[in-house]
């Protein structure tokens, strides 16, 4: 047994209470500067933590065939701010119950590993204390525009024939309660959003975020390729069955509108031979959305490099911008008003048991000291009214903040 797996070995997580493993690993990152995720998959029970012992890397143009094993996080525009890659130096699964696998350090033994694991497993003594996180100061400055008067000039702008649809967003500063504690209000995600990807990015580059999506962008597992176009947004009743739903003309053609876009991307690459299932009504928390998916395989099709070009064509799609792409980016920028940063771009783990799940980052929030930004948008097309567009972006909100207001 060579140094690096004596480390591991030596770490006991046996008896300690389910979110104390997940809080000292966590902590000690921190302590350290070090940059981690947290994350767990879509109808999975696996909490999956990876820690790199150097700074997150810096990525120009992600080549996901190639890529070593890490996890990606990237803005809504890559030009205001770098893509970044957290190099999996440790990764630790487990559901709670049991830990399900220790990762074989990737990087050379070196000093911040030893420091890593000392601290570890003096951590794991320690009784529990107020968690602390990466913060990175964020300029809350809002739009100038009123939500509801941005989306009434985003429909004239569809109306003069700018673009089919656009997807202005806002934000919202919140104070957080005294008594927050991150792991805590994660596990209560992950219960409340089974099939939501539940995640904490934390690196002193980004500050820390959590969220709960519903939306994939690109899956490569082995030869296959998935991607999904997701639209349309009504509040869930729970008391009565999703076969009932009924969805508006406008909710049907703004799906419509993201499907016509993945579709147009396949045609640029000269790709025909794709399988399309949907759309269908599918949960999200709190809210229904309408969910086509595509596959395609990369085998079959002889392209073995299709999940980097379709990242690249993809992002960021017509479910978080608009169609055509660059006029409604170009609105975005004129009369949104902030900075979206990393909300609306995308995240996932990359090479993880040879498969890659990438997600827009939507259901989002940044953590400052105290305070916290949410971060929602709307799809607007001709047909939109403004007060439902921004009730819209009120559910949304509610899917991070009925957990936030939760006193369990």
């Amino acid at each position: 047994m060579n140094q690096k797996q004596s480390a591991i070995s030596s770490l006991d997580f046996t008896g300690f209470e389910k979110t104390h493993t997940l809080r000292s690993i966590f902590q000690v990152a921190v302590n350290l500067g070090l940059p981690l995720a947290v994350w767990r998959a879509p109808h999975q029970k696996e909490v999956n933590l990876m820690v790199s012992f150097s700074s997150a890397q810096e990525v120009e143009r992600p080549d996901l065939e190639t890529s070593e094993k890490g996890f990606i996080f990237s803005p809504f525009d890559p030009k205001s701010s770098a893509t970044l890659f957290i190099k999996s130096d440790f990764h630790v699964s487990f559901d709670f119950d049991e830990i399900i696998q220790h990762e074989d350090l990737t990087s050379e033994e070196n000093a911040l590993q030893a420091k890593f694991f000392m601290q570890l497993k003096q951590q794991f003594q320690k009784p529990e204390e107020k968690l602390k996180y990466h913060v990175k100061d964020q300029d809350i400055k809002g739009a100038d525009l009123d939500y509801k008067d941005l989306v009434q000039l985003g429909v004239e702008a569809i109306k003069n024939n700018e673009f089919q649809k656009v997807v202005p967003a806002r934000s919202k500063a919140i104070s957080l309660n005294v008594d927050f504690d991150l792991i805590t209000k994660y596990l209560q995600l992950c219960d409340a959003y089974a099939n939501a990807f539940v995640s904490i990015v934390s690196m002193p580059e980004t500050g820390t975020w959590l969220g709960a999506t519903p939306e994939l962008l690109l899956e490569v597992n082995h030869s296959q390729f998935k991607t999904v176009a997701l639209a349309g947004t009504q509040r869930r009743d729970i008391a009565k069955p999703i076969s009932d739903t009924a969805w508006t003309q406008k909710e049907i053609e703004e799906q419509a509108l993201v499907s016509r876009y993945i579709i147009n991307c396949f045609k640029k690459i000269r790709l025909r031979e794709y399988e399309e299932k949907g759309p269908k009504t599918i949960i999200a928390g709190n809210l229904l959305h309408l969910k086509t998916e595509f596959e395609v395989n990369m085998k079959e099709t002889n392209f073995p490099e299709l999940g980097t070009v379709m990242l690249e064509l993809l992002h960021p799609t017509s479910a978080i911008a608009g169609m055509p792409k660059e006029a409604a980016l170009n609105f975005i920028q004129q009369h949104e008003g902030f900075d979206r940063s990393f909300y609306s771009g995308f995240l996932g783990p990359v090479q993880n048991d040879q498969k890659t799940s990438i997600f827009v980052n939507l259901r989002c929030m940044q953590l400052l000291e105290n305070s916290a930004i949410l971060y929602a948008g709307a799809g607007v097309t001709e047909d939109s009214v403004s007060e439902k567009e921004f009730e819209e972006t009120e559910m949304k909100f509610n899917t991070l903040l009925n957990i936030l207001n939760s006193q369990s």
